[in-house]
């Protein structure tokens, strides 16, 4: 059986702002990054795509980056496609538009960028869509529409047959408060993304989760510090060698508004990939010694039940661990109990009790030897089995 394992540690890695050439006293958002350069859009009244060139490590003074045609309207996020020859971005307020924000595109054809275009339905509507971000491939579309209650859900779309498919949301991401700027890295599989409604530092915090074999996406993991902190991060970006990463964070100590930091890759709470049927739930939090659901359990609750309501020819496991405290038979008995806790609440929130089974294991399974507080704490979880 294959196994998502979600690892937490705390790392001594700082988070390096990339200082005055590129931050400023508004908004600095980081869209993508390159080996010799960053693009970033900059909002102080309005909103601009900057560049800032990487010269022996050191960012240069930012500059506008000017596509060739009339830039006069707002320019927000954006993304170029990965032969460089596409960019998409949002236009804010565009004559004929379908919404305040649409995506357009343009196309660097004969040494020049093509005037944008309004990519159309099935993808704009009369909300707002912003924050692209295009596959690898080029054939995947990942952006942010506006709900009715003025928050923002992630969606994607597939380019099929000469157009875009219909966009979907992503039912284990998108919660009824905002998730937005999406960044799907290389390999097509990992989705990282900010929410305010997964179990989070403070505010924003940055998410990854990955697509299963079976399409549909896991369960979201918080990146946790160094790229969390207590206040927003609300956008994440891979560079395109894999080795560091860029967050814009409205941390103490930048120089107003949302920064730009940089970390190495290596230094960032990745949960570890083992498999994919099967995944552990570490935002579930009982009461001590006791099978009674936290407050703050509810939100990845809500993300499962609408995991299921999206997939409902799927069923599932619930499995209970505990560490190695206390006698196996009532380790045994508090393990069920927990298990049979989250399948009621999911009961409650519509899911069918035929299509869950609850199980508990006791302390049987570790993950780790129970010769840590740390590692009692990883071997005290909840997983869930796709069967």
């Amino acid at each position: 059986m294959l196994l998502i394992v979600t690892l937490f540690f705390i790392l001594n890695a700082d988070a390096q702002n990339l200082g005055p050439t590129v931050n400023t006293e508004g908004d600095e958002y980081i869209n993508q990054v390159f080996p010799d350069s960053i693009v970033f859009t900059r909002r102080s009244g309005n909103e601009f795509i900057f560049t800032s060139k990487i010269i022996d490590g050191q960012y240069q003074p930012a500059e506008l980056l000017n596509f060739g045609w009339h830039n006069d309207y707002w320019i927000g996020a954006m993304c170029f496609s990965s032969d460089m020859k596409t960019l998409y971005f949002v236009g804010i307020d565009y004559p004929g538009g379908y919404g305040r924000g649409d995506i357009y595109k343009s196309e660097y054809v004969d040494n020049q960028w093509s005037e944008p275009i309004n990519i159309g339905k099935p993808i704009n509507s009369v909300t707002m869509e912003s924050q692209p971000c295009i596959s690898a491939d080029g054939k995947e579309m990942y952006f942010v529409r506006d709900t009715k209650s003025n928050k923002s859900n992630i969606y994607f779309s597939q380019y099929l047959q000469g157009e875009w498919s219909a966009p979907q949301s992503i039912a284990t991401i998108n919660t009824r408060f905002g998730e937005m700027a999406p960044f799907i890295h290389p390999d097509g599989r990992t989705l990282f993304f900010a929410s305010e409604g997964h179990n989070g530092m403070g505010g924003y915090d940055i998410f990854v989760c990955r697509k299963l074999n079976n399409g549909t996406w896991s369960q979201p993991v918080n990146l946790g510090a160094p790229v969390n902190s207590d206040k927003n991060e609300i956008s994440f970006v891979v560079s395109s060698d894999g080795k560091k990463c860029y967050v814009s964070s409205d941390r103490d100590g930048g120089f107003g508004g949302y920064d730009i930091y940089v970390f190495d890759f290596k230094d960032i709470n990745m949960p570890e990939i083992v498999d994919t049927t099967h995944f552990v739930m570490r935002n579930i939090n009982f009461e001590f010694d006791s099978a009674v659901l936290q407050e703050s359990s509810y939100q990845a609750i809500d993300s499962l039940a609408n995991f299921l309501k999206e997939n409902p020819s799927i069923n599932i496991e619930i499995s209970g661990f505990t560490d190695d405290s206390g006698t196996e038979e009532h380790n045994q008995k508090l393990s069920l109990d927990r298990a049979n806790s989250i399948k009621e609440a999911l009961i409650n929130k519509g899911i069918e009790a035929i299509r869950m089974t609850a199980v508990g294991y006791g302390s049987g399974n570790p993950l780790k030897p129970n010769d840590t507080e740390e590692n009692k704490a990883l071997n005290r979880r909840v997983e869930i089995i796709i069967l």
